[in-house]
């Protein structure tokens, strides 16, 4: 009996020592009112300052316009126009943190095919940006959960910026960035 019960105290020791834990979250749900199902919020994310879920403002280049698409019950998405604006999370703070991942739902409007979208991070603070390695999904109003790495390293933050569909001209949304990493 005592060997099991150490035994699985080992397991869960080493189960607990491998756990990520997220760092951040954000919804896209703002502080903009329900509508009703499709419809949408357009605004500078200027305008939006602080009320983000993740505790960051979105920006754009140049304070252009940042869509809110509401849809699936009473929740928003990020929804980036075919030749609409890349949308920015800075410097998320991952101090501490190792083996970071992204996970995020992703969708594209009407029938189109599924995308592969192009999300990029950042560790210098928007300096130079790495293309990271999404794969096609979400094609066709067909909502999907991925899950991929964020480049490896210590640094103190990360940044993402997510990229307009140059694929078709079909718009594409984003829904739930959570970034989870493990202690160091």
């Amino acid at each position: 009996m005592k060997k099991i019960t150490l035994l699985f105290f080992a397991l869960l020791t080493g189960m607990l020592a491998n756990a990520q834990e997220t760092l951040y979250a954000e919804n896209f749900e703002s502080n903009v009112a329900i509508l009703g199902d499709g419809q949408m919020h357009t605004f500078k994310p200027s305008t939006k300052a602080g009320t983000w879920s993740g505790g960051i403002d979105l920006k754009t280049a140049g304070d252009a316009n940042v869509n809110l698409r509401q849809g699936w019950g009473e929740q928003y998405n990020l929804k980036i126009e075919s030749k609409g604006a890349a949308v920015t999370i800075p410097n998320i703070n991952v101090v501490g943190f190792t083996n970071l991942n992204l996970s995020y739902e992703f969708v594209v409007e009407d029938a189109g095919d599924a995308v592969a979208p192009k999300i990029e991070a950042s560790v210098d603070g928007g300096a130079s940006w790495v293309t990271l390695p999404t794969v096609a999904s979400g094609g066709g109003w067909s909502k999907e959960a991925k899950l991929l790495a964020l480049p490896s390293g210590n640094y103190k933050t990360i940044s993402l910026r997510i990229n307009p569909n140059t694929v078709s001209s079909n718009a594409i949304m984003f829904d739930n960035f959570i970034i989870t990493g493990k202690k160091l």
